[in-house]
């Protein structure tokens, strides 16, 4: 009799003809037998996908995977099923690294199914220690296989591979050509323009060439995508409208002003473009869809409104869907297209249409976005609110101040953010939103009035926020403190110094303390200008009082205080207050106080040597990062030897921003350390910031 859990009986078990039955069995598989580590294999090419996945996952996790890899490579060509050969390569993608010298052995066979079967894994790897194999490959007598090594390459990504790449459009391989222009748009690594254009010549190349125009900042790629909008192939169409798409996401409208003339002109010569587009809205590739929806707008037809419309309903769009509305001319023809589309849009698609309904003048809208505020939905209700602060109507606002209260601090933020902007959009907007505010303010006042008075308010409502200051609930005291600081930033402190913010530093919850303390560096920042006044005659950056108590709070139990009084010290400008705060970061000070620390210091000019040294050892590597930059503003040897420190640091992101720092300094000194590390730092990203460095170095030197 074979007892369950046996051996003997997990593998008959694993060959039993019931689906669910094999399943689990496999999943009960030790590799680290013989006869289970057979069964495994057997179990790759087995009819169920489920089956196949359980038997990738046990071989994946095999602890000693030695004995398997060879096997694992030779199934990518010899399994007996294309699942099989498949789960294989699944198989070695989970193992990672330990497959790599095997697979990139593979990649120098002379056998064509072998080097195609072996390229895909090492893509999915992502290792780029294949990158050599594979570039070299590029160069392969069999087409196959050099269109496998580009997308392969594609996949690895990196300088190196990407420099293959480009290399491979010099080729008169149309294949191979075509493979390199998808690798590199995956890469979101542009061509020279003047290379693309040589190659849209051939047609087929077409589409993967508007593809790669998508990340470039070259002014002449503008020109090309517009002239793509006419092309009559809808493969090349498209492509060139997900380029624009992304374009639109990296820059913003401002920087395609050019690309928007040309779509407009396109647009007049042809009818064709703009129904295009239109078709093109209903892609399933998000930035197809969104360079439609760009050009659209830039035409600005009226009559294309219903179909944009409909593209709200896409969470992904719904932002580029408001803003391509709003660029709609209004008018009677616009408020009929939008009106006629209404019925079929989702909630929150209709939201967006009754904020371009209502930005054209109609009542019915605005009062619909008014309702809308108070929507049970929370999704909708938040569109709503955003969409009356977008519009800037003063009509809004007494609906709007209803949503202050404390009680659900989500929606008053909305709600408050949305009243800033009704504020910010028109004098009428600023003096409705005020008297909505302060009348409040005076019956039940809340943070959200608290922070929309800092954001708005004038000098006669600091008495208002001193009042929050002096008591009510944590999260008003810590608005208030915030509303302070606005205040003074926006200069209408007017010399006024705050008691009650002096006090908060003491206050019994440590958030309020934080919120002064960083209240406190704001206003000292905003008055640096006068930081030569003296201190006990009460003048700028800071009374006396306040740097006394902030002096104080050095000491304070919570971290995040200590922090922000180390801060607001550093930013007075003093050099009286270098040795409290030096103090402070040379005892066990928690990790966020000894990076305000250094920085406060490095206000006041060269940090301390012995301090920086420490620093840049610390186990945390944000305190170590701030060390860097402390080190960058050493004068001298001194500074030349903590960079080279930093630059041998074993965390990567040190000695990227020792390069950073090495780049910044302008030191000629240290553009040999810079060269040697660009050549021989195993991270490719912190390589490239080093050879960034040298190049910053070869420049004219710095004043």
């Amino acid at each position: 009799m074979t007892l369950p859990g046996h051996p003997e009986a997990r593998l008959a078990s694993a060959r039993h003809p019931d689906e669910e039955t094999r399943y689990r069995a496999v999943l009960e598989l030790d590799g680290a037998h013989p006869a289970e580590l057979d069964e495994l294999f057997a179990r790759l090419d087995d009819e169920s996908w489920r089956v196949r996945s359980a038997a990738v996952e046990r071989l994946g996790a095999l602890a000693e995977p030695a004995p398997a890899l060879a096997r694992l490579v030779a199934a990518l060509t010899g399994a007996d099923s294309p699942g099989g050969r498949a789960a294989a390569g699944a198989a070695l993608v989970q193992l990672g690294g330990l497959a790599m010298p095997a697979l990139v052995e593979r990649l120098g066979s002379g056998d064509v199914e072998v080097v195609l079967a072996v390229a895909p894994v090492v893509g999915a790897l992502g290792d780029r220690r294949a990158v050599p194999a594979l570039a070299a490959r590029l160069a392969a007598a069999d087409p196959n296989v050099r269109a496998a090594a580009a997308a392969a390459l594609g996949q690895v990504g990196g300088p190196e591979a990407a420099a293959g790449l480009l290399a491979a459009l010099d080729s008169d391989d149309v294949t191979l050509q075509g493979a390199a222009l998808d690798a590199l748009a995956g890469l979101r690594v542009a061509p020279p323009v003047w290379r693309l254009t040589r190659l849209m010549g051939d047609r087929a190349l077409r589409p993967a060439a508007y593809r790669t125009l998508g990340p470039s900042d070259d002014a002449a790629a503008l020109e090309v995508l517009a002239g793509g909008l006419s092309e009559r192939s809808r493969s090349a169409r498209e492509a060139a409208l997900g380029a624009i798409g992304q374009q639109r996401a990296r820059r913003g409208p401002e920087a395609l002003v050019r690309l928007a003339a040309g779509a407009r002109a396109a647009a007049a010569q042809d009818p064709s473009v703009a129904e295009a587009c239109v078709a093109a809205l209903a892609s399933e590739e998000p930035f197809v869809a969104a360079g439609a929806l760009t050009v659209l707008a830039w035409v600005g037809d009226a009559r294309h409104g219903p179909a944009m419309a409909r593209l709200a309903g896409d969470d992904r769009h719904r932002p580029l869907v408001e803003e391509a509305l709003d660029a709609l001319p209004r008018g009677s023809e616009l408020l009929a297209a939008l009106a006629g589309v209404l019925p079929e849009l989702s909630p929150l698609a209709r939201v967006t249409v009754h904020g371009a309904l209502a930005g054209a003048g109609q009542a019915e809208a605005l009062q619909s976005l008014v309702y809308g505020a108070s929507d049970l939905d929370p999704q909708v209700q938040a569109e709503a609110i955003a969409a009356l602060g977008r519009l800037g109507d003063a009509r809004a606002v007494p609906a709007l101040g209803g949503l202050l209260g404390d009680d659900l601090p989500a929606l008053s933020g909305v709600a408050a953010s949305a009243l800033s902007r009704i504020a910010q959009r028109s004098p009428e907007g600023r003096s409705a939103v005020l008297v909505e505010c302060r009348t409040r303010a005076a019956a039940s006042p809340s943070a959200a009035i608290y922070r929309i008075l800092g954001a708005a308010g004038e000098g006669e409502d600091l008495r208002l926020v001193r009042q929050g200051l002096a008591g009510g609930a944590v999260v008003r005291r810590m608005a208030a403190a915030g509303a302070v600081a606005a205040i003074g930033q926006r200069g209408l402190l007017r010399g006024e110094h705050v008691p009650e913010l002096i006090d908060a530093l003491s206050d019994p919850a440590w958030a309020v303390r934080a919120s002064a303390a960083r209240a406190f560096v704001a206003l000292a920042e905003a008055n640096a200008d006068r930081r030569l006044g003296d201190p006990e005659e009460g003048e700028h950056p800071l009374c006396v009082h306040a740097m006394a108590a902030l002096t104080v709070a050095l000491t304070d139990p919570e971290p995040a205080v200590q922090a922000a009084a180390v801060d607001a010290l550093g930013a007075c400008g003093r050099p009286e207050h270098a040795a409290r705060i030096a103090a402070v970061v040379t005892g066990t000070a928690p990790p966020q106080v000894v990076v305000a620390g250094l920085h406060a210091l490095s206000r006041f000019g060269p940090a301390p040597v012995e301090l920086v040294e420490r620093a840049l050892g610390h186990a945390d590597p944000e305190v170590a990062k701030e060390a860097v930059a402390a080190a960058g503003g050493l004068p001298g040897q001194e500074g030349r030897r903590l960079l080279g420190l930093a630059a041998a640091s074993p965390r990567w992101d040190v000695r990227h921003a020792a390069a950073r720092a090495i780049g910044a300094r302008g030191d000629a000194g240290l553009r040999q350390l810079a060269a040697r590390l660009a050549a021989d730092d195993p991270d490719p990203l912190v390589a490239r910031a080093f050879e960034e460095a040298v190049r910053a170095l070869a420049g004219p030197p710095r004043g």
